[in-house]
C-alpha cells in the first residue's frame, strides 16, 4: 500500500469533491498525476477506496466518487469562523490562519460559497444550525424555502445572508415577485426545502441596493434613541418592529430604537400608521412635518 498515494488520495477527495462536485476515476487519475502520483490504474483506485472504506472514510459513488463525511458541516464552519471575526482581541493574521484551518475540512467548491457569503455570530437556538443549513443550501441551488412565520407558511425565495448588529437578516423574494424583503433570522420558526427553482434571476447590485436601504438607513454615526408607545399590541406587531428595527429594545411602555432619524427612516415608520406613536415632542414634530411635505406633493402633482 502507498502511502503517500493514499494520502494524496484523501486531500484530493476532501479538497474537490462533495455531494454536488463528484469525481469520475479518469479525474482521480489526473489529479494524482499531477501530484506527481504517477502509474495509477482503476483497479488501483478500487483497492484504495476499499481501504479508505475499512478504516472509516465514507466515500459514495452517484455518478463519480466523492467524500461524504467530513469532521464538520458547512453551517458549523460558518459558526466558527463568524466567532473569529469576532474576536477582536485575536491578532488578524492568526485569525486569518485559523479560518484557513478550518476551510481545510471543506471542499474547495464549498469554500467559495461560504466566502462568497457573509455571516454573523450565530443565536443560541437549539434549532437555529438546521435551519441555517437550510437558507445556505437554499441560496446556493436557488431552491425555495417553506419558512413559518407569525405561525402561517410563507414560499420564498432567498437571496443573501446579511451580518447587522450580530444579528443574521435573511434577504429573499416571494415567487414571480422580484422585490427583495427582508426578516431577521431568528424571528423564523420551522423550514423547509423544496425541489422548487427560483425563476427569476435577481442582479447581485439590487441585492447590495436593498441591504444597504435597509440596513444603513438605520445605523450611522449619528444615530440616538428613539422612544415610542405602542398603541395596539400584537405578537405580530413586535414581529414585524424586531424586523424593520435591528436593535430594538421593548420596555414596559412600549421600545426604543437606536437609529438615524432620516426621511428613509420617517418613510419606514408611515406603514405602522397609528399603531406606534413617538414619544419625543421634538422627533414626533420631525415626522409630522415629514407627513405634510408627503402631502403637499401629492397635491401639486
Amino acid at each position: 500500500m502507498n502511502r503517500l498515494r493514499i494520502f494524496t488520495l484523501i486531500k484530493i477527495l476532501m479538497r474537490k469533491s462533495d455531494m454536488d462536485h463528484k469525481l469520475s476515476l479518469n479525474e482521480i487519475i489526473s489529479l494524482l498525476e499531477a501530484e506527481g502520483i504517477e502509474h495509477v490504474n482503476r483497479k488501483t483506485l478500487y483497492d484504495d477506496f476499499r481501504f479508505l472504506q475499512e478504516i472509516g472514510f465514507q466515500i459514495e459513488y452517484d455518478d463519480g466518487y466523492f467524500l461524504c463525511e467530513v469532521p464538520f458541516s458547512l453551517s458549523e464552519i460558518k459558526i466558527l469562523t463568524d466567532s473569529l471575526n469576532g474576536l477582536k482581541s485575536i491578532d488578524e493574521r492568526f485569525a486569518a490562519k485559523l479560518k484557513d484551518k478550518l476551510y481545510s475540512f471543506l471542499s474547495e467548491h464549498e469554500t467559495d460559497d461560504l466566502k462568497k457569503l457573509e455571516f454573523a455570530n450565530a443565536h443560541k437556538d437549539a434549532h437555529f444550525i438546521n435551519r441555517l443549513e437550510d437558507a445556505l443550501e437554499s441560496i446556493r441551488h436557488q431552491r425555495m424555502m417553506i419558512i413559518t412565520r407569525n405561525h402561517k407558511k410563507e414560499e420564498i425565495f432567498p437571496v443573501f445572508l446579511h451580518r447587522n448588529n450580530d444579528l443574521y437578516y435573511l434577504y429573499y423574494h416571494y415567487p414571480g415577485n422580484p422585490n427583495i424583503y427582508h426578516v431577521r433570522f431568528d424571528n423564523i420558526g420551522d423550514t423547509v426545502l423544496s425541489d422548487e427553482k427560483d425563476d427569476l434571476s435577481i442582479s447581485k447590485e439590487k441585492i447590495l441596493a436593498q441591504i444597504e436601504e435597509s440596513s444603513s438607513s438605520f445605523h450611522s454615526k449619528q444615530t440616538q434613541t428613539i422612544r415610542f408607545e405602542i398603541i395596539e399590541d400584537s405578537d405580530y406587531l413586535r414581529s414585524r418592529l424586531t424586523d424593520d428595527f435591528p436593535n430594538l429594545i421593548f420596555t414596559k411602555d412600549g421600545f426604543s430604537i437606536r437609529a438615524s432619524v432620516s426621511d428613509a427612516f420617517f418613510a419606514r415608520l408611515t406603514s405602522y400608521k397609528d399603531k406606534v406613536k413617538i414619544s419625543d415632542p421634538e422627533i414626533a414634530d420631525q415626522y409630522i412635518s415629514f407627513l405634510e411635505s408627503i402631502l403637499t406633493r401629492n397635491k401639486k402633482d
